[in-house]
């Protein structure tokens, strides 16, 4: 991915989040789908780069380990996604529900979605409204192990959220804590 950015001329750290994620093609692509239940197996996806595009209505199930998973165009669906080694990067997104394990969360461009996420770093959000954060909870079998795989830590910062359109002290109100 990154090479790919910098060699657009894209500055990778404050370029154009659209242009960044829109252009990555990844290992392993889904895209093009409505009302299915999407069931990748762990040896397509293991420690590989998971490009979804342009889902609606779908259940996605990634149990394993995965080194990083891009997120565009998908409304309401649901996903249960193994430990990520990277990053998850989301664009355009909107109604969805997302349980996920990662290093770090980058979402823009996002609407009323919900995560129950275990984040190492934090998560980051930008041009976002209406989104929840909660503890993630819900696992499959093996995923302690894939999360060691992922060299993923206890730590979770699940509740620990910047907004890079809210510099203020107050809390944001694009994103609200689950209770």
């Amino acid at each position: 991915l990154w090479q790919s950015v910098i060699s657009s001329g894209i500055n990778a750290e404050y370029g154009d989040a659209v242009s960044k994620f829109s252009r990555y093609t990844g290992d392993v692509i889904y895209e093009n789908r409505s009302d299915e239940t999407i069931v990748i197996p762990k040896c397509e996806i293991y420690l590989k780069d998971v490009l979804l595009k342009n889902l609606t209505k779908c259940e996605v199930r990634l149990h394993s380990t995965i080194g990083t998973l891009h997120c565009t165009n998908c409304t309401d669906c649901t996903f249960s996604v193994g430990p990520i080694s990277g990053s998850i990067f989301l664009e355009n997104c909107s109604g969805s529900v997302y349980h996920v394990t990662c290093q770090q969360a980058r979402i823009h461009s996002t609407n009323n979605a919900v995560f129950y996420i275990h984040v190492t770093s934090k998560a980051i959000i930008e041009d976002c409204k209406g989104l929840k954060f909660g503890k993630r909870e819900e696992f499959y079998e093996g995923y302690e192990a894939d999360r060691a795989e992922a060299g993923l830590s206890d730590v979770n910062n699940w509740n620990d959220v910047d907004d890079f359109n809210w510099l203020n002290k107050e809390q944001s109100p694009n994103w609200q804590i689950i209770t």
